[in-house]
């Protein structure tokens, strides 16, 4: 009997993020994190960076840290998927913004891995998933997409695997187990005592136990290791991976390496709504993504109002004649580059002070590129034609009207905390 144990990390910063914090994470996470795992041979981890930490870090002088990455991933060691480069909420923004994102990532991870890069994985942002971001995965070439263990729609999937009605290959993390590493609730030797006890529990209604083999996933976000919890990269990984070397019956492996030891359930199901911040009671309340959109969030009902009357100009500005004169096609450049960045996910996620998270400066950061976007692309509309500018007036202001509620929204929240 084997058990197979595929570890994902996650790393990502915002376009907003201060170079000095990125330099901190960088020396205290990244760094030691991947120079952990290039120390030992049985190390195999998916690896999911947004586009935009790439291009950070070779902006801000720590193109090393991607020289570490391209090494591991020659060496077999780290597994590239796809993702967003912006790390915007897939579900909650237009499709066609959501297959633009995930090209854009496509281009940074082509350029930065070459054939070293498979189409193969996903990782949506925060694995917020819906049936519509599963399709547009599937129509883009992936073969298979990670989401929370709260999405699935059936019994656990520890010795198959489930398919989309469209035949993308659906795999789940396990939350419990991962939450208990993220939050420093399990040490090394319970963790791989889990593994076997949880894979046997799974198996106590077989016959012959000794013949099934079994497989978990666990996630988390690289900057756990080392920036959150220091040493930890050595403390818990390290000690795992050295502890997994001298077992037989657990053996590391990549998430797409995992259909060639399982079955495919011939039978498809449609996963749950939700990302991996979604709790039970959430799905009751119909709250799939609770963190970034919430009716009883005020903040987010304002943020969401100006991005939705904004999805709306960016599409007026996109449909304009872009060659008629240079200052036109230079505010929708300026537009398309703010939009792009602007649909990142931080600005909601600091939106949340009764669950700890609440920065009304980072709300602030993020919500001005959307601002600066929606001016470059009034701009735009104005210089080009003049009945799609009577379209695009009432949208600008509009997003205006509620940048200014939003304004409020936060000085009232501040107050009251």
């Amino acid at each position: 009997m084997t058990h197979y144990f595929a570890p994902l990390l996650h790393i990502y910063q915002p376009p907003t993020q201060d170079i000095e914090i990125l330099k901190k994470i960088d020396k205290e996470s990244y760094k030691p994190l991947f120079k952990m795992i290039q120390e030992h041979e049985n190390a195999k981890f998916c690896l999911n960076i947004n586009g935009i930490l790439v291009d950070m870090l070779y902006e801000f002088g720590l193109g090393d840290t991607m020289d570490l990455i391209k090494d591991l991933v020659k060496e077999k060691k780290l597994e590239i998927v796809g993702t967003a480069k912006f790390h915007p909420i897939l579900p909650l923004i237009p499709q066609k913004e959501a297959e633009h994102q995930i090209k854009l990532n496509e281009i940074v991870n082509k350029r930065e891995f070459g054939k070293n890069w498979i189409k193969s994985g996903f990782f949506p942002p925060e694995m917020a998933i819906s049936p519509e971001v599963i399709k547009i995965v599937k129509d883009l070439g992936y073969e298979w997409i990670i989401m929370s263990g709260i999405a699935i729609s059936s019994e656990w999937a520890y010795d198959k695997i489930y398919q989309s009605p469209e035949g993308l290959l659906l795999f789940f993390r396990d939350d419990i187990l991962s939450n208990k590493i993220s939050f420093k609730e399990i040490k090394p030797n319970e963790f791989i005592d889990s593994l076997k006890n949880l894979f046997n529990n799974n198996n106590n209604n077989k016959n012959d136990v000794d013949d099934d083999n079994s497989y978990i996933i666990v996630a988390q976000d690289g900057e756990t290791f080392g920036h959150h919890i220091k040493n930890y990269e050595k403390d818990f990984l390290g000690k795992v991976l050295t502890k997994l070397e001298k077992e037989d019956e657990v053996q590391t492996c990549f998430i797409s390496e995992i259909k060639n030891y399982f079955p495919i359930e011939k039978k498809p199901i449609t996963p749950k709504k939700s990302s991996w911040s979604t709790i039970d009671t959430d799905l009751k309340d119909n709250e799939y993504y609770p963190l970034w959109k919430h009716k009883k969030n005020d903040i987010h009902r304002h943020y969401w109002k100006i991005v939705n009357n904004l999805n709306k100009l960016i599409e007026l500005a996109d449909s304009i004649d872009k060659s008629k004169n240079w200052e036109t096609e230079q505010y929708y450049k300026t537009a398309r580059w703010f939009y792009d960045r602007g649909l990142h996910s931080c600005p909601t996620w600091w939106s949340n002070p009764n669950r700890g998270t609440w920065s009304p400066n980072l709300i602030y950061r993020g919500t001005e590129l959307l601002i600066r976007a929606a001016l470059n692309a009034q701009l735009a509309v104005i210089k080009s034609d003049k009945q799609k500018a009577a379209e695009s007036e009432p949208l600008f202001d509009a997003i205006s009207h509620y940048h200014s509620i939003l304004l409020m929204e936060i000085m009232t929240v501040s107050s009251e905390m």
